[in-house]
């Protein structure tokens, strides 16, 4: 990796706990800077404000977030399995990075709206794709109906979203094999008595 590559995901490092701890009106160029060891100077060299490495922050943790996603996504077995597997994951992935999805959704108030959607909507494409590639497959192998697989795979994901709310009285929602079971459970049975 060369030089540069490196001071910039150096900068990262340092600068997502800082956003993370304090929001993005709480984070000045400056306080990054004197984190890393480095000048302002410095550090616009490789960012050219305090927007773009707070977004590049952003993408950063979520690029890291899909990778274990995707990781999921291709593993083995019947399309109950894989997606009980994606679930599990992606339910896990929300967990942990719950605080920075809050402060994500607070700060990006304060940024450009345009680039802020666009990032958004990248993300929200980026958790929704490899679920919907999972049911197209299912689909193709007559392992579950077919119909509109992105339809599907919104449905399913607001089902893993719903699972990774907080939990009864504030409690934090755990994500467990068992939880992820029961999404899959419902996703591909159905709530319906059996007759």
């Amino acid at each position: 990796m060369p030089h540069d590559a490196d001071g910039r995901e150096s900068i990262l490092e340092v600068a997502a706990p800082l956003f993370a701890q304090k929001g993005y009106n709480g984070v000045s160029i400056r306080d990054i800077a004197q984190a890393c060891g480095m000048t302002n100077a410095a550090l616009y060299y490789h960012f050219k404000n305090k927007e773009d490495l707070y977004l590049a922050v952003l993408r950063r943790s979520h690029e890291q977030g899909m990778a274990s996603v995707a990781q999921a996504a291709g593993s083995t077995g019947d399309l109950r399995t894989r997606l009980k597997q994606l679930v599990l994951r992606y339910g896990e992935v929300m967990c942990e990075q719950r605080q920075s999805f809050q402060t994500m959704r607070r700060d990006l108030a304060h940024i450009d709206d345009a680039r802020a959607h666009k990032l958004l909507g990248e993300m929200r494409a980026d958790f929704i794709r490899p679920i919907q590639q999972l049911i197209e497959s299912g689909q193709s192998r007559g392992e579950i109906a077919s119909g509109d697989a992105r339809l599907w795979a919104r449905l399913l994901h607001g089902m893993i979203i719903a699972m990774t709310f907080e939990g009864w009285r504030g409690r934090p929602a755990r994500v467990t094999p068992a939880r992820a079971d029961a999404v899959v459970e419902l996703f591909l049975e159905g709530a319906g008595a059996r007759k």
